[in-house]
């Protein structure tokens, strides 16, 4: 009868282990293989190297990088990984990050402020280098206010109350932009389909909407501003029953793509003719809005960028440059679903 598995792995060798079999001290074995060998022989150095080699020796990483006050690991908060806006976001940061040999470490908030504390404090307790928040921050970012950041470099990605640098698009002017597009191709009721009332990035962007439509001289209509989660479901539900409940509206603006093709199914089950009827343009021009139908017209600019940029931000503060803001130019992709037949 064989023996049964067990569950746990061999134990690994260890810089005692290695000492004993070139026949050194522990402390030459540090040394040598942490590249502090300037003082001892060529052939004891050779031996500790070959001793290790054969017995599989790596250096505690972890352990070496708390010795030096460093673990060499970055936090990166965001809403939801599953969101293609972040799946960028995360390729800019690890792009960098493993380039400069650190490592990421992966949170998500949900935008939920104790679930985003719990992980500022998880990170904390892990001894991150830096951590960089994405996605804009939630409840005036009151919940971090008592945070000790002390130790760790911080940069934010999108409106944030946390004062630290910042990598950024001007949220306001990109709905602002959208908004005006939508007037000239001729809508005089546009449906705002934005984030939820307490998100900064919500926030900034109605400030664009009210702002537009102050400068046509147009009211805002609180039945035409509707607050929900940036998912599809959300744009969905918001057309659904803006159309249900007899709102007039000719133009939809989303705060987010997700939620401007859940617009874009609802207003085809309604009947109503996009651009036509009703013209629609999104935020954020994440590869989907090319692969629906009428194609989404969006705002875009490089989420990717944003996470590199972010992440040599870290990698500045830990080498004592001084750095500020980076803001992100955006356009206006203008495409089907937006655009009317027999306009300029």
């Amino acid at each position: 009868m064989s023996e049964p598995r067990r569950g746990r792995s061999p134990r690994a060798p260890t810089a005692k282990a290695v000492a004993e079999h070139a026949g050194v001290s522990v402390t030459t074995v540090s040394r040598v293989l942490s590249g502090r060998a300037e003082a001892i022989p060529e052939g004891t150095q050779q031996r500790v190297l070959a001793a290790a080699r054969e017995l599989g020796y790596r250096p505690n990483s972890l352990a070496v990088a708390l010795r030096k006050g460093v673990t060499r690991t970055v936090g990166l908060l965001v809403p939801d990984i599953g969101d293609a806006y972040f799946h960028q976001v995360a390729r800019g940061v690890e792009d960098v990050a493993q380039a400069a040999g650190y490592m990421v470490v992966f949170c998500n908030t949900d935008r939920v402020a104790d679930k985003e504390r719990a992980c500022v404090e998880l990170l904390r307790d892990k001894r991150v280098d830096g951590i960089v928040f994405a996605g804009g921050g939630i409840d005036e970012d009151r919940h971090l206010a008592d945070t000790p950041w002390e130790g760790m470099h911080v940069i934010t990605i999108g409106p944030h109350r946390l004062g630290f640098p910042a990598v950024r698009v001007d949220d306001a002017a990109t709905i602002e932009t959208a908004t005006w597009h939508l007037l000239d191709e001729g809508c005089e009721r546009i449906l705002c389909i934005a984030g939820r009332r307490n998100w900064l990035v919500s926030e900034a962007r109605l400030e664009g909407y009210r702002r537009a439509l102050a400068a046509a001289g147009r009211d805002l209509d609180p039945e035409l501003v509707v607050h929900g989660d940036f998912v599809h479901a959300a744009g969905y539900r918001a057309v659904e029953e803006a159309v249900s409940a007899g709102v007039d509206f000719d133009g939809v603006i989303a705060f987010n793509d997700y939620c401007a093709v859940g617009a874009l199914e609802a207003l085809h089950e309604a009947g109503r003719k996009v651009p036509d009827d009703v013209a629609v343009v999104g935020c954020d021009d994440l590869a989907l809005a090319s692969l629906v139908h009428p194609r989404l017209s969006s705002i875009a600019f490089s989420q990717y960028d944003f996470g590199r940029t972010a992440m040599q931000m870290i990698l500045d503060l830990a080498s004592g440059r001084e750095i500020g803001d980076t803001t992100f130019p955006y356009h206006l992709e203008v495409r089907a679903s937006s655009r009317r037949t027999g306009r300029a």
